[in-house]
């Protein structure tokens, strides 16, 4: 499948560019796919797996920690806020991060406390997730 491509940008680097055949992205309100032929749109990411499968086949999977997306003539430019391949993540990092992000979160006293503790515990999730299924 032709005419779509991947970008991935965090405030650091230029993650990932590439022709793309399917793209699976976490919205702040859920997956999005994205295929060839996709119309515009804007979107903002919420913290998950960011699954994209390369035109000459192969799949390529990050974890996102928020940001934008945006579809334009062909094009989905992730701008995220970080971007890191599933493959650096380690289990038992991940699981003492969610083990900290849980202890926070029941230590939250005010609303933007609680609200901070709850992104971070959505993503430790995500990575704790991420990292038990790239050990298989």
């Amino acid at each position: 499948m032709a005419g779509l491509r991947c970008n991935i940008v965090t405030p650091t680097e230029s993650v990932l560019e590439s022709e793309a055949s399917y793209i699976d992205i976490p919205a702040w309100d859920g997956q999005k796919g994205v295929a060839a032929g996709a119309a515009p749109f804007l979107v903002r990411l919420g913290q998950g797996r960011l699954r994209v499968e390369k035109a000459g086949g192969g799949t390529e999977n990050y974890l996102l920690n928020g940001g934008f997306a945006q579809m334009n003539g062909g094009t989905l430019t992730i701008l995220a806020d970080a971007a890191t391949p599933v493959a650096a993540l380690n289990a038992s990092e991940a699981e003492k991060e969610l083990s900290a992000a849980n202890s926070e979160g029941l230590k939250a006293g005010s609303l933007e406390a609680r609200a901070t503790a709850e992104q971070r515990q959505r993503l430790a999730y995500a990575r704790v997730a991420l990292a038990r299924s790239s050990r298989r």
